[in-house]
């Protein structure tokens, strides 16, 4: 067998050679800018991904910030809100005790505004 292709090697013309060579070389060269094609597709794919992507992610946080503040918004009104009961239940207590000196202070303020008033008579 090894003969039979050495004697149709030999029996081909410089000729039909180089038409081999350049039909291969033709050859080659499609299948190299085909493949450069796909790459560069492919490398669209991925640059479109990456902005799909950074877009999702952008839109991600924006969210997640979003819900961070609405949380942080809703903690603060209801320790606001406990504190606004508290201080409620803090000033009726006052008041509760407050009015138990209202009487003797009345009284103390007459006692004060009436000696003024005697002292400056006498």
């Amino acid at each position: 067998m090894v003969e039979e292709k050495k004697n149709n090697n030999e029996d081909e013309s410089p000729q039909k050679s180089l038409e081999k060579i350049l039909q291969t070389e033709i050859e080659v060269s499609e299948k190299i800018s085909a493949a450069k094609e796909q790459a560069d597709k492919s490398i669209e794919m991925a640059r479109g991904e990456i902005t799909s992507l950074k877009s999702s992610i952008i839109e991600q946080a924006r969210k997640d910030r979003e819900e961070m503040l609405a949380k942080g918004i809703a903690a603060a009104k209801e320790n606001a809100q406990k504190r606004i009961v508290q201080a409620k239940a803090e000033s009726e207590k006052f008041e509760k005790s407050g009015k138990n000196f209202i009487g003797e202070a009345v009284q103390r303020i007459e006692a004060i505004i009436l000696g003024e008033f005697e002292s400056v008579d006498k």
